[in-house]
């Protein structure tokens, strides 16, 4: 069973924790384990405090790892932790020793619903991220490099990184041999070495000497004045605090029946509010202090005297007044009310859910600088400052009622973005997805949509420097006064410039294809190239350079252009021109004779025919343009590089193709020839051979065996020994499916120019 041993006035509120079933040591000296143990004078202090025991008379056993349910029962005594909340599940026997302990622990969240089980040693992370915990020592953002010194940082638990992060940065964890050794167990010794690290002194407020070494918990609060002290714990019984022109570092509010709390006069270095469901009012005329931590609470009332503020809690309801240098949020579920006047120098939220918004519903009442938003499903609505803006995450949303910002980055999906005028030179880049941007746009502002599926408006009398637009499928809204710049580069893209009034729209260069560009009636535009593909342009008001090298290019509009070059073939152009240059045959005809050469292009696969071959327009460019003749009146192009046999009707200059299919000519090394040739006979029976039956056949290339035919058929059979088309397969031959060489058997002449290239 384990036993207690009763504590002295001085530290009634501090557990003894006897770790043994042995009796208890009556002096110090009779331990025969810890002379020139490595920890000795910590355990001496220990057992003189009363936090640790002997495992018998003469064994303390300062190496013997603690349990979860021995920090617990240690640390609930710590704090005064006298509220208890459900037994934390089925993992606690109730009638375990420490079921009592385990139902405080809960409460004060060190252990979840299902802890597993508490009588088993605790790794060292998970005891020393416990320690952290309980003595609230956690910021929102530690600087986590601090760990990359450690071997063994990469095996630390994503739930206990902070909490190492926190205690290393403070010098309370140091490690051994370059490793924190966050796997094993953590020892008695070890346990009350970072234990005394955090607090030495365990004492009431009226034993609190100005200037103490080290931390203080004080159990059951009440009042200091005038003295200057380190880090301070107000423990969970503290229902009243008073702190009068006191200096200190870090106090801790731990009392979750708080209902007084004067700071009148005092300078801290920071406050954490840890009270569960109590309420703070902090940083009234005469308090001055550097940051306020909201771990837990119900609500808050911040008012100038406090510089930063951190919300690491959830669910707390915060008003927030004056000039304050960050409000960073990492908690969930917060609400924060800003009051009139109130500023942030930097805003940042990675937790999810939360809100912050003015007082009075008046967004240009209370502004932020610079914001960051990286959490999901927060609301912002304030004025912008002159910093910089980024909302990365998921569905944050963010009103920026006026004011400017240095530059805009949404990175995030699903964000919902509006902000006022933006500073002259800002830069707006959309990388996310799904995202809706709008902004008014200054002077010189640059906009990159490097993202999808966003919704982007840009109003005001400013000027849009250079608009680049690499994403795709974007809708795109320019509605300001000047766009000098605007390059689109990605697919299916929406642009529309000047909707609802005039504009100016310098330059426009269409790269990527099948995108939408719109220039209002009341704008100009000055040049636009459209190079990519299936690119519609609508001119409503005057333009007065457009050339089109891009293919099948929609030109339209009830406006008009002055010079028009057209070097694209598919091109449907209905916009009025005042000037015309169509070079589209000659810059077709150059393109399609560079497009096909000669050679094999796929993956040997008959997939890759079925989705690769050149155009209809592009083949009779090319059998034109290389000024082939028949003397039948049909040619037959044997095209090697997609696989196709291309039958064409007309004459020499003016050939119409006809039907296309998918072939296998010959395979590498048995490659069907290259060149000019016609065909010589047709033979309806065919080749048979001791191994396949093809049938019918066609030949072409005189005093030669090449020919059309069908796949390989078992002899004399309709039964087929070998279905490979597609790709180069035969001995040089063309083999077709049985409908497209029965085509040429039926339609075409004997003597029919073939080309193989």
């Amino acid at each position: 069973m384990k036993r207690k041993k009763l504590v002295s006035a001085v530290l009634g509120f501090i557990l003894l924790v006897c770790l043994s079933t042995g009796a208890l040591a009556a002096q110090w000296a009779d331990f025969t384990d810890i002379s020139g143990h490595w920890a000795e004078q910590t355990l001496k202090k220990g057992f003189d405090d009363g936090l640790i025991a002997g495992m018998s008379d003469t064994v303390l056993a300062p190496d013997a790892p603690i349990t979860a349910a021995q920090m617990i029962t240690v640390l609930c005594r710590v704090l005064g932790a006298q509220e208890s909340a459900d037994s934390p599940g089925p993992d606690v026997p109730p009638d375990a020793w420490y079921a009592d302990a385990a139902a405080r622990a809960f409460n004060l969240g060190l252990i979840s619903a299902s802890p597993g089980d508490l009588d088993a040693p605790m790794t060292r992370q998970n005891a020393l991220a416990m320690l952290a915990k309980a003595f609230s020592l956690v910021p929102a953002e530690p600087e986590l490099s601090v760990l990359a010194q450690y071997s063994d940082a990469e095996k630390l638990d994503a739930a206990n990184k902070k909490a190492l992060a926190a205690l290393v940065s403070e010098g309370l964890v140091q490690g051994f041999g370059g490793a924190l050794n966050v796997s094993g167990s953590i020892t008695r010794a070890e346990f009350l070495t970072v234990l005394y690290r955090v607090a030495e002194n365990y004492i009431p407020a009226s034993a609190l000497v100005s200037g103490a070494q080290g931390g203080s918990v004080i159990r059951d609060g009440g009042a200091l004045s005038h003295i200057s002290a380190g880090k301070l714990w107000f423990g969970c019984p503290a229902e009243s605090v008073y702190l009068t022109g006191i200096k200190a570092g870090t106090v801790t509010l731990r009392g979750h029946h708080l209902k007084t709390l004067s700071l009148s006069g005092s300078t801290l270095s920071a406050l954490v509010a840890d009270i569960g469901a109590g309420s703070v009012s902090i940083g009234r005329a005469g308090e001055k202090i550097g940051l306020v931590r909201l771990a837990a609470c119900t609500s808050a009332d911040i008012g100038a005297g406090a510089d930063a503020v951190e919300i690491t809690g959830s669910g707390i309801a915060v008003s927030i007044a004056g000039a304050h240098s960050r409000l960073v949020i990492t908690g969930s579920g917060n609400t924060v009310t800003l009051a009139p006047g109130a500023s942030v120098a930097l805003l940042r939220i990675t937790g999810g859910d939360n809100t912050v918004t003015p007082a009075d519903d008046d967004a240009g009442q209370a502004s932020a600088a610079d914001i960051a938003l990286s959490g999901s499903g927060n609301t912002v609505v304030c004025a912008g400052g002159d910093g910089r803006v980024s909302v990365g995450g998921r569905e944050n949303g963010l009103t920026l009622a006026s004011g400017a910002s240095a530059a805009l980055t949404v990175s995030g999906e699903k964000a919902r973005v509006a902000a006022g005028a933006l500073s002259e030179n800002a830069a707006v880049t959309v990388s996310g997805n799904e995202n809706a941007v709008s902004f008014s746009a200054g002077a010189a502002i640059s906009l990159e949509i490097s993202g999808a599926l966003n919704v982007v408006s840009a109003d005001g009398a400013g000027t849009v420097s250079a608009a680049a637009v690499p994403g795709d499928s974007n809708w795109i809204i320019l509605d300001c006064a000047g766009l000098q710049a605007l390059s689109v580069s990605g697919k299916y893209n929406t642009v529309t410039f000047g909707k609802t009034g005039a504009g100016q729209l310098v330059s426009a260069v269409l790269s990527g294809g099948w995108n939408a560009l719109s220039v209002s009636g009341e704008s100009t535009l000055g040049y636009a190239e459209i190079k990519g593909a299936g690119n519609t342009v609508t001119v409503g008001g005057t333009a007065e350079t457009i050339t089109i090298s891009g293919r099948k290019t929609v030109l339209k509009g009830g406006g008009s252009v002055k010079n028009l070059t057209v070097g694209a073939g598919g091109c449907s152009i209905t916009l009025r021109a005042e000037n015309v240059t169509d070079d589209s045959a000659r810059y077709e005809e150059a393109r399609v004779l560079a497009l096909v050469t000669l050679g094999y292009k796929g993956n040997y696969t008959l997939s890759w025919a079925e989705t690769h071959d050149y155009e209809d327009f592009e083949k009779e460019i090319w059998i034109n343009a290389k000024g082939y003749s028949s003397a039948t009146g049909y040619l037959i192009w044997v095209n090697l590089a997609m696989q196709r046999v291309n039958i064409f009707t007309g004459s020499a200059g003016d050939w119409t193709l006809l039907r296309s299919s998918i072939v296998g000519t010959g395979a590498s090394g048995t490659g069907t020839p290259a060149g000019v040739w016609r065909t010589t006979y047709k033979s309806w029976s065919g080749w048979t051979t001791g191994t396949y039956t093809v049938k019918p056949v066609v030949g072409f290339r005189e005093n030669t065996g090449y020919a059309f035919h069908s796949r390989l058929y078992y002899p004399g059979t309709s039964r087929l020994s070998d279905s490979s088309i597609g790709f180069p397969i035969s001995h040089g031959c063309v083999r077709m499916y049985d409908e497209d060489i029965l085509y040429i058997y039926d339609n075409i002449p004997v003597g029919t120019t073939v080309v193989v290239y």
